[in-house]
């Protein structure tokens, strides 16, 4: 445990803004308004409307496969927090969204979508270039995303980029992401008795931009003057694509095509693609099968890795609690990594950050460990203050790692070296090899009473692939 410590008192030691400075990144493609609800057992105080009984089936509820009424939304939500498993689901119902906006108290009102996330914290922690693509320019995005992030713009029959802080809001659509960050605890609702195993956040979207994953489309056309000049995109929104929107092929193709064409321009492009979680099994297949042949890596918590799984559900070890173990998600991971073995995968679990990917050398293996130690500063500082406001906020953060971590790392090295030929200790150097692929795992830092889950994933995953992939 104290070459642990070491290792990351050594990784925050030496690392400098100034790695990162020199970065132009690109991001899309959802931005959105996150409109925070906080539930614990204490301060629970709403009721289910007259006529909704939410009844239990052999221990589980009955979900249905989309959300068409308030009854399904508490389906959902219960669900989520029965299993303390973080769950995002849409609706293009204002009838639904109007309720839980005058059901709820809202705490917090603030920029969403992994795109605006990221966006918003590589520029707070003075990364080069942040080029954001913008799905619509809504009012409310003016003071909530940082002023210095770039967009393209059109300007007469042409484009050209400039910082957001010059641009006019004027759109006024729906956008907004309601958070419901639940509690562990013994909950009571109505006649519904039940108890929640971790800390975990339920997303009901009424959003029909995102929806449809819409982007700039200046950011297609103008991409011959630009990407060349980025080493790093990170993508995501496509789990919102709605099929009642519009199709999928409708949807997706023009990214994919744009995407097909940021390679052909600039072959050392970088792409990491940010998952959630993804229920249409049809979108899925579509998001695998057209998108993860295009990008370099994933970053994905254990719902989504069980969700794009493709192990048939018979087969799937899920447990009832949510919890699982770091030999369980590994057979989960090798399965995906398996059918994409270019992929560099990045796994983000309680205790513990694994990368799967193809075989590293010993330098990019330690970069890879090194960026999840990072990742894991910024993830603790972030749950700690509820935002990161600047590279400086990873000093203030309290070195405790989690026993847990060592635990499963500890658990899976075994299980490793009792199934494969490997070459070193994922246990104690965070880094193992087999003939076939490379892993690196980290234990990561505790966080008592965290104030933010929101956007811890997005955290996680695009900072470890930003000090990864440095030039």
């Amino acid at each position: 445990m104290i070459s642990w410590y070491e290792a990351y008192s050594k990784t925050l030691e030496q690392a400098s803004k100034k790695s990162i400075k020199d970065r132009n990144t690109i991001i899309g493609f959802n931005v959105n308004i996150d409109k925070i609800v906080e539930i614990t057992p204490e301060s629970i105080d709403w009721k289910l409307p007259d006529g909704i009984d939410l009844k239990l089936k052999n221990g589980k509820l009955r979900l249905p496969s989309r959300v068409n009424s308030i009854e399904d939304f508490f389906l959902y939500l219960m669900d989520s927090m029965m299993n303390g498993k973080a769950v995002e689901v849409g609706v293009t119902s204002e009838e639904i969204a109007d309720w839980i906006e005058n059901s709820f108290e809202i705490e917090n009102v603030q920029i969403g979508g992994q795109a605006g996330i990221i966006a918003n914290l590589f520029k707070n922690i003075e990364v080069g270039n942040v080029l954001l693509s913008l799905p619509t320019y809504d009012a409310q995005f003016a003071k909530l995303l940082n002023p210095a992030l770039l967009t393209v713009v059109e300007e007469g029959n042409s484009h050209t980029i400039c910082e957001i802080n010059k641009l006019k809001f004027t759109d006024n659509e729906p956008i907004s992401h309601y958070i419901f960050e639940f509690k562990a605890g013994n909950y009571e609702l109505n006649s519904l008795k039940f108890v929640c195993p971790r800390d975990n956040r339920f997303i009901f979207s009424y959003d029909t931009v995102n929806g449809l994953v819409k982007f700039n489309k200046g950011f297609h056309e103008f991409s011959p003057n630009y990407v060349i000049e980025y080493s790093l995109a990170i993508i995501s929104g496509f789990c919102l694509a709605n099929e009642q929107l519009s199709s999928f092929e409708e949807i997706f193709d023009p990214i994919i095509e744009m995407i097909k064409e940021w390679k052909k321009i600039n072959p050392n492009l970088f792409i990491h693609m940010e998952l959630a979680s993804t229920y249409n099994a049809k979108k899925r297949s579509y998001i695998k099968e057209n998108l993860f042949p295009l990008v370099n890596s994933i970053g994905v918590n254990e719902q989504e890795l069980l969700l794009f799984s493709s192990i048939k559900e018979e087969q799937k070890a899920i447990k009832s609690d949510g919890i699982y173990t770091s030999t369980t998600l590994f057979h989960y991971l090798h399965e995906l990594f398996l059918e994409y073995p270019h992929l560099r995968i990045h796994l983000h679990y309680l205790g513990y950050f694994l990368v799967m990917s193809p075989i590293m050398n010993n330098k990019e293996a330690e970069g890879a460990k090194e960026a999840l130690i990072m990742s894991s500063y910024f993830a603790a500082s972030k749950a700690k203050k509820g935002t990161i406001e600047s590279f400086q906020d990873v000093y203030d953060v309290e070195l405790d790692l989690s026993s847990k971590g060592f635990d499963e790392l500890r658990n899976l090295h075994s299980y490793l070296k009792s199934q494969f030929k490997v070459k070193g200790n994922l246990y104690e150097t965070g880094i193992l090899e087999t003939p076939s692929f490379s892993l690196v795992g980290v234990p990561t830092i505790l966080v008592k009473n965290p104030q933010k889950l929101v956007g811890l994933g997005d955290t996680i995953s695009s900072i470890a692939v930003l000090f990864d992939t440095n030039d």
